[in-house]
């Protein structure tokens, strides 16, 4: 019998990180992290690898297809004007196959706002609620947010404001893996600090928000 309930909690297991769209936005990512070629960021918050750059020839027009992938937009990462980081999110989300269900954007505030607000509504639609760094330990598939002023907070956030999100793809004791798009100007991962359980404690940005991904384990 015991064996029996130890297959059992395997197979469920199985299931639960075999959900098709978070394992389909994490293929992504590591694939258009290593074609860009996989530039790394330690926890010191420095390039301990560098790869290519948003406007070399061959990665100018990868970034042309976020944003016509991801928001129906014409730029490419020679309008280097435009930040690309969230038509990035974007981009793996939409192909990943989240629907209506995700606030697709070129400001990243649109889709953390939706996930707080979300969560605050109880709106199960959602593919993501938004959590405070306190309240959650980022998870595989999770998002994690900062912004980049100082006038915004967990409760304090307008319609549009300057920020960044990265998606989690790994999680080991003391860290945690991160990739995000335009960092550098590339498709870059970072290791950011945890503390002993889990909770974000990086202190190279303004980390304010964990976007808890409900596909894998909805509540």
């Amino acid at each position: 019998m015991k064996r029996c309930w130890i297959v059992l909690l395997f197979l469920q297991a199985t299931l639960v990180w075999a959900e098709p769209h978070t394992d389909r936005m994490l293929q992504l990512a590591r694939q258009e992290w290593e074609f860009f070629g996989s530039q790394t960021i330690g926890k010191d918050g420095k390039v301990s690898h560098a790869g290519h750059t948003e406007a070399e020839e061959g990665y100018w027009q990868r970034v042309g297809v976020y944003w016509r992938n991801g928001l129906f937009l014409p730029w490419t990462g020679k309008n280097t004007d435009e930040a690309w980081s969230a038509a990035f999110i974007s981009y793996l989300m939409r192909e990943a196959g989240l629907g209506n269900t995700f606030q697709y954007s070129d400001w990243h505030a649109h889709y953390i706002n939706q996930a707080i607000d979300g969560r605050a509504a109880d709106d199960k639609e959602l593919s993501f609620w938004g959590y405070r760094l306190s309240e959650r330990a980022p998870q595989v598939g999770d998002l994690v947010c900062y912004r980049r002023q100082d006038d915004v907070n967990f409760t304090r956030r307008p319609e549009t404001y300057k920020s960044h999100c990265d998606l989690v793809v790994a999680v080991r004791p003391g860290e945690i893996d991160v990739i995000g798009g335009n960092v550098q100007d590339s498709v870059t991962l970072k290791t950011l600090a945890t503390n002993s359980h889990g909770k974000l404690i990086d202190k190279n940005q303004q980390w304010f928000a964990v976007l808890a991904n409900r596909l894998v384990n909805p509540r």
